[in-house]
C-alpha cells in the first residue's frame, strides 16, 4: 500500500492512474498491491461505488447554532430506515458505513442506547472535523464537506422491483455547522456550503424558540426548557437571505429569477410551540387504500398543515415568509418532532438532553419523503386530490 498523496497529506493513501488490473478489473498499484476503493481524479477524495452505480439526489440541510439539526438528522434517518421498508418496500440502507459513521454514532445514542433512562446531549456540528476534508486544488488548501450517503432500492414486493436499476437513488445528505452559513463565511477556501447549486431539495431549519416574539407567546403555555432556559436568540431570517444569496451567486440566478428548486422550511422542537395551534396531533401523512394493495403518501394532509403553521409563522414572524419568498424559492413549511419529548437538564453536567427511553420522533421523515415523491418517479406513491394528482409505483 502507497502513502502519502500530494493533495490530501502524507497520512493519505496514495491515489494513482492505474495501468494494470487483475482479472476482476481491480487496479494494481506500483507494488503489486490489489486496490478496490476509486478516488476522484480532480480533489483525489474517495468514490463509494455505489455512486457509480445508482443515480444520486441531493439534499442540503441548513440551520442556525443550536437548531436541533443534530436530533433532527438522526431521527429522520432512523424513522426512514423503518418506514421506507415497511409502508413502501424500499430498502433504505447505508451507500457508504465509512462516510455515515458519525450519523450513525448519533442514531445509536438516541435508538440503541443501553442506559435507556440517562439524559443524552448530540453533539453539535462543527465547522472543523470528521465531516470536513482538507484537500490542495489548485495549490491552494480548500475545505469540503464530507456527505452521509443512503440507498433507496425497491425491494421485490416493490412493483418497480424489476425497473429497479432505474428508479433507485442515492439520497445524498450535506450537512454543514450554523456557523458555515453566516454571511462572508463562503470563500475559495472554505467551500463547505457549495453544495446548495446541485442539491434537489432545501431543508431550511427553523427554531422558533430562539425568536423572542415566539418564546414569549409560549412562555404562558409550555415549560419546555428550552423556552425558559438563558439561550441566545438569533436572527434565523438573516441566514435564510444568505442562503439565498448563496444559492443565485453559485446556480447563476438572476435577483428577479425564481429558484425551481424546493426551499422546504422545516420548523423543529415542535414540543416547545405546538400549544400555539391548539393541536397536539401529528397523524401519519401515509395512507392506505382499498384498490391497490400499497400505500401512498398523503400530499392533502401535509399540505393542510403546512398550511396551518405557515399561518402561524406569518403571525409572529413574517419577515420569514414574506410573500415574495414563497414566489421565488417555491417555499414549503414543515412542521417536525424530531424527539417528540421535551428535553431534560442532566443533574450531572447541566446539559439539555433526551432520556432515549422517552424519544418518539414524528414527521421529521416527511420533508425526504416528500421530495422523493415528486422528483423521484417510480419509488414512492403519492395522492393529492385537491390538484387532481397521483402516482402509484412503477408509473413515469
Amino acid at each position: 500500500m502507497l502513502i502519502g498523496d500530494p493533495k490530501l497529506g502524507s497520512d493519505e493513501q496514495k491515489r494513482f492512474l492505474p495501468s494494470r488490473f487483475d482479472p476482476n478489473g481491480n487496479a494494481i498499484d506500483s507494488n503489486g498491491a490489489i486496490c478496490q476503493t476509486l478516488a476522484c481524479p480532480s480533489c483525489h477524495l474517495r468514490i463509494p461505488k455505489p455512486l457509480l452505480e445508482i443515480t444520486p439526489t441531493f439534499f442540503s440541510i441548513i440551520g442556525s447554532p443550536a437548531c436541533g439539526k443534530t436530533y433532527f438528522l438522526a431521527s429522520m434517518i432512523w424513522r426512514l430506515r423503518q418506514m421506507m421498508p415497511r409502508e413502501f418496500h424500499i430498502n433504505f440502507t447505508d451507500a457508504d458505513p465509512q462516510s455515515n459513521k458519525i450519523l450513525s454514532e448519533y442514531e445509536d445514542q438516541q435508538f440503541f442506547n443501553q442506559d435507556r433512562d440517562k439524559v443524552v446531549k448530540l453533539a453539535k456540528t462543527e465547522e472543523q472535523g470528521d465531516l470536513y476534508d482538507n484537500v490542495l486544488l489548485d495549490n491552494q488548501p480548500v475545505m469540503l464537506p464530507l456527505p452521509f450517503m443512503y440507498s433507496m432500492r425497491p425491494t421485490q414486493k416493490h412493483p418497480s422491483f424489476e425497473n429497479a436499476r432505474k428508479v433507485s437513488r442515492i439520497l445524498t445528505l450535506y450537512d454543514n455547522a450554523g456557523e458555515s452559513f453566516l454571511p462572508g463565511k463562503d470563500t475559495g477556501q472554505n467551500r463547505v456550503t457549495r453544495h446548495l447549486a446541485k442539491s434537489q431539495s432545501l431543508l431550511f431549519l427553523y427554531d422558533p424558540t430562539q425568536d423572542p416574539r415566539f418564546r414569549e407567546a409560549c412562555a404562558r403555555r409550555s415549560n419546555d426548557p428550552q423556552l425558559s432556559d438563558n439561550i441566545v436568540t438569533s436572527r434565523q431570517e438573516i441566514l435564510l437571505h444568505e442562503l439565498a444569496d448563496r444559492v443565485r451567486r453559485h446556480v447563476g440566478l438572476e435577483q428577479n429569477q425564481a429558484y425551481s428548486r424546493p426551499l422546504i422550511v422545516v420548523v423543529t422542537k415542535y414540543d416547545a410551540w405546538s400549544s400555539l395551534l391548539d393541536d397536539d396531533a401529528l397523524e401519519s401523512p401515509v395512507i392506505r387504500r382499498t384498490n391497490v394493495p400499497w400505500t401512498a403518501l398523503d400530499l392533502d394532509a401535509i399540505r393542510e398543515r403546512s398550511e396551518r403553521v405557515k399561518q402561524l409563522l406569518w403571525k409572529f414572524t413574517p419577515e420569514l415568509v414574506s410573500k415574495r419568498r414563497i414566489v421565488l424559492f417555491a417555499s414549503l413549511v414543515r412542521s417536525c418532532r424530531p424527539t417528540g419529548v421535551a428535553p431534560e437538564r442532566d443533574p450531572t453536567t447541566g446539559n439539555l438532553g433526551i432520556r432515549p427511553s422517552a424519544i418518539d420522533p414524528k414527521w421529521c421523515e416527511v420533508p425526504i419523503l416528500w421530495t422523493v415523491s415528486q422528483h423521484c418517479p417510480g419509488l414512492i406513491p403519492f395522492v393529492d386530490s385537491q390538484n387532481g394528482r397521483s402516482a402509484d409505483p412503477g408509473s413515469e
